[in-house]
């Protein structure tokens, strides 16, 4: 076990994998956690199961990692996607209302769609819909999703990892697909006036998604794909220089 310093300056606890992968021993010090009261709130708590990646670690290390929690969870992880989720997205989604709109509307821009201020917005994390072939439950996990009275926005969060491929009824499909297909066939019957469709991807190179707009007649599905940068650095975020800061943090330490 070594002590490394964390986004904001602090001592913190990792360890390596085999591969050399920077892992936290305490999974809570690698998310950015504000003043998020009782902690930790049902998103986090959700993703704190048992990894199938415990081979991954040569022992001692192997019962180090298993520490805090008694085993180990892929959210201790600085590689975890669903830690700097949680650190962008989950923070927004407990934050102040208008301060959620002020986001939506500067990431619509970022994104190049030309709508209204929200006047509400909802913000939610690692949703199952249901799935777009069979309509069973355990679809498709949205890693975040974003709902206004003029937009629905499915999110796709990685950071090395691609899109997932072989998905579907037949495995012949895309993540990509699947939440564009669940889009152009329910969202009218479900979101009814809904004018605008997101399906956007977000990673640390950016590319994920192919940028482009699909017309449904009633509405019109966009799939966007953007950086972890260019989002942590939206002004209207209330956390934006922590979140900068963390981003910088991971990457650095995503490289040792």
């Amino acid at each position: 076990m070594v002590k490394i310093q964390n986004w904001k300056g602090e001592l913190i606890e990792v360890e390596k994998s085999k591969g050399g992968t920077l892992v936290v021993i305490n999974p809570f010090h690698n998310l950015i956690k504000t003043e998020i009261s009782p902690w930790p709130p049902p998103e986090i708590l959700q993703k704190l199961y048992k990894s199938r990646h415990i081979g991954a670690f040569k022992e001692p290390t192997k019962e180090e990692v298993k520490r805090v929690l008694g085993f180990y969870s892929d959210l201790q992880s600085l590689h975890s996607e669903d830690a700097i989720t949680w650190s962008l997205f989950g923070t927004l989604a407990h934050s102040d209302p208008n301060k959620k709109c002020a986001f939506v509307k500067s990431l619509t821009n970022l994104l190049g769609l030309a709508l209204p201020s929200p006047k509400k917005a909802h913000l939610w994390l690692w949703r199952r819909i249901p799935h777009p072939d069979t309509l069973v439950s355990g679809g498709p996990e949205i890693d975040f999703g974003i709902q206004t009275e003029n937009l629905v926005v499915f999110g796709e969060a990685k950071w090395f990892s691609k899109v997932g491929q072989a998905q579907g009824k037949a495995h012949d499909k895309n993540q990509i697909i699947l939440r564009k297909e669940f889009f152009e066939k329910y969202g009218r019957r479900i979101f009814g006036a809904i004018t605008h469709y997101v399906v956007l991807g977000i990673s640390l190179h950016g590319g994920l998604v192919e940028n482009n707009e699909t017309d449904l007649g009633h509405a019109i599905l966009h799939q966007r794909g953007t950086t972890w940068a260019s989002v942590c650095g939206i002004n209207e975020h209330p956390l934006r220089g922590e979140l900068e800061n963390y981003l910088n943090w991971k990457i650095k330490n995503s490289k040792i």
